[in-house]
């Protein structure tokens, strides 16, 4: 069966490390990331809100924090693991569920980095 992806664009301001935040779609969750070439950081990971912005927790998996690696040398298309993000449903536009992704970059990134967060039905 055929899912309606729901593409959102995430960006990484130059001089930061986290994204602003993004609204997760009405009952879709994330399932991959399309990244530039020109990353500064080599790793991703997660902070999500359900309370409206006011509280940011890190993503874990297993007692660790949810990372995936995305290296710098070329964009790439990264699968997100689904039973990570299974919790990470996006709710109604009056409650959003929302998701900032940070870099690893050290300091910050070095320029303006747009990704591409696709959402699904899982």
């Amino acid at each position: 069966m055929a899912t309606k992806l729901e593409r959102v664009t995430v960006t990484i301001s130059s001089g930061a490390v986290a994204s602003a935040a993004v609204s997760i779609p009405l009952d879709k969750t994330p399932q991959s990331i399309v990244v530039p070439s020109a990353m500064t950081g080599t790793s991703l990971r997660f902070e999500v809100s359900d309370d409206q912005g006011a509280t940011y927790r890190k993503l874990y998996k297993d007692g660790t924090e949810y990372t995936v690696t995305i290296g710098t040398a070329e964009a790439r298309h990264v699968a997100l693991d689904a039973a990570v993000f299974r919790g990470v449903v996006g709710a109604s536009s009056t409650s959003p569920t929302l998701l900032k992704v940070v870099s690893n970059a050290s300091p910050n990134e070095a320029a303006n980095r747009t990704l591409l967060l696709n959402c699904g039905i899982s």
